[in-house]
């Protein structure tokens, strides 16, 4: 039966490959290179063919099958299959690996001034150094592993931070934009200069500050004027003659856009209607000289007022009656669209008064609704911090009764303890003097004491 191959180690045993060439200290010899990665040596094996390898070169070499061996051909002493590289083919170096341990090595990264040996440095050094240059996380700049902590905290400009007021998190770069937005944060009152209000509290406070300034009620007419709201009701009434002066040259200004808003053809058939009357009058005064001709035609125009005396020629044709009764006819139509267009202008002149007022009361509406939704949202927020704070209490009371009922329960186990317990003692009588006193009963001068054990109520009394 065939002795089994030995094979190569496994991604765990070496999972990176070889040892960068500065970090010998000493000359750097060929044969502990690598012969793909052209490093130095990391858990080295060994081919047929005798070349080393990294453990993570070999595999990663022959994980897509077998391979040529490239040290073989670049030295042209290829030979088949020893020159073939492929799983099994190889065996671990156990005696390059001790010989590259045993390496002198220092830090590669600057200013660090660590040294050693390879392996030394490979469990104890190498990813811990604190002068490795890493990238932050957050913004991809590459920094020393000593200064990424505080890189993080204090400059990246990617480190989310949390609102020292309301204590929500957002990105530093947005620091304005939230402050903008804060509902925490402390804002000063342009008016009593009051400061820490809270912009949440900020407009019911403006409501009831008196020192706060507001427009002027009339600064929609024009009035420019700040005033604070204490002081109002007295610059109004300083200021009344001026507020009507500008109430009165709004409503001018008001009257002239109506009157701008009638149709062009009103000023038409205006100036057509006083042609027509000239017309009327001259015909009237011409028809007049005809005999039996003037009648109809005057009591055609009898509603019209008295033509002026205009100066006629001597000389006219007559015309018949049919054309003042056309022309008759023309004024009628022309005057009663006169009289339409007015009507429809008195209806566009109350319909625009309606809307007006129905915006006004819309407006004091949503005014009324966003009060009221405020409020409510205020609200909202204050019961959420009460129930949190409530929520923290019973918490803490939780933990306190737990507390207690281990403390309830060491106790109750101390009491049992105590309750099964049994004693044994032993009673000991001091002898005070004793040199002196065994003299005497020697000497017969004194009785002599003797120990002896007595046994009473189960405890040995030694005496």
């Amino acid at each position: 039966m065939a002795a089994q191959e030995p094979s190569p180690p496994s991604s765990l045993e070496g999972n990176k490959p070889g040892f960068p060439k500065k970090i010998l200290a000493n000359k750097l010899e060929d044969k502990h290179l690598c012969n793909i990665c052209l490093k130095i040596l990391r858990r080295p094996f060994q081919a047929q063919c005798g070349h080393r390898f990294c453990s993570y070169c070999f595999n990663k070499a022959v994980s897509s099958g077998p391979q040529k061996c490239s040290a073989c051909i670049k030295e042209d002493i290829f030979e088949e299959p020893t020159s073939i590289l492929k799983q099994g083919c190889a065996f671990p170096d156990n005696a390059a690996k001790r010989e590259v341990e045993a390496l002198e090595a220092v830090c590669i990264n600057e200013e660090c001034s660590w040294t050693g040996t390879i392996k030394e440095y490979e469990a104890n050094h190498e990813g811990k150094c604190d002068f490795r240059i890493l990238p932050c996380p957050s913004c991809k700049e590459l920094l020393r592993a000593n200064e990424l902590e505080r890189h993080n905290e204090r400059e990246c400009p990617e480190r989310t931070l949390n609102c020292k007021y309301c204590k929500e998190p957002f990105h530093f770069k947005n620091i304005k934009a939230h402050d903008e937005i804060c509902p925490k944060y402390p804002m000063i009152c342009e008016g009593c200069a009051k400061k820490k209000i809270p912009r949440e509290k900020y407009v019911d406070h403006i409501k009831l500050c008196t020192k706060f300034r507001t427009p002027c009620r009339f600064h929609v007419v024009g009035c420019d004027m700040t005033v604070e709201k204490e002081k109002i009701h007295d610059h109004e009434q300083a200021c009344s003659y001026k507020h009507l002066n500008l109430l009165l040259h709004f409503i001018m200004g008001i009257k002239v856009n109506l009157e701008s808003l009638q149709p062009q053809s009103l000023e038409l058939a205006s100036h057509k209607v006083h042609e027509l009357h000239q017309s009327l009058r001259e015909l009237e005064q011409k028809m007049g000289q005809l005999s039996g001709a003037g009648a109809p035609v005057q009591g055609a125009c009898a509603l019209l007022p008295p033509p002026p005396a205009p100066t006629l020629g001597t000389s006219f044709t007559p015309l018949p009656t049919a054309v003042g009764a056309a022309l008759e006819l023309q004024l009628h139509s022309e005057k009663t669209k006169v009289a339409e267009l007015s009507r429809r202008c008195q209806e566009l002149e109350l319909k625009v008064s309606t809307f007006e007022n129905i915006v006004c009361v819309l407006n004091r509406e949503m005014e009324r609704s966003a009060t009221t939704m405020e409020a409510y949202n205020r609200q909202h927020r204050l019961d959420q911090d009460k129930i949190e704070i409530l929520n923290n209490k019973v918490r803490q009371l939780e933990r306190t009764v737990g507390l207690r009922d281990l403390s309830i329960v060491e106790m109750e186990a101390k009491m049992r303890e105590m309750s099964a317990a049994t004693y044994d003692g032993v009673f000991v009588w001091k002898i005070s003097d004793f040199s002196k006193k065994r003299q005497d009963a020697v000497a017969g001068r004194a009785p002599s004491l003797h120990l002896f054990y007595t046994i009473f109520n189960g405890i040995v009394l030694n005496i």
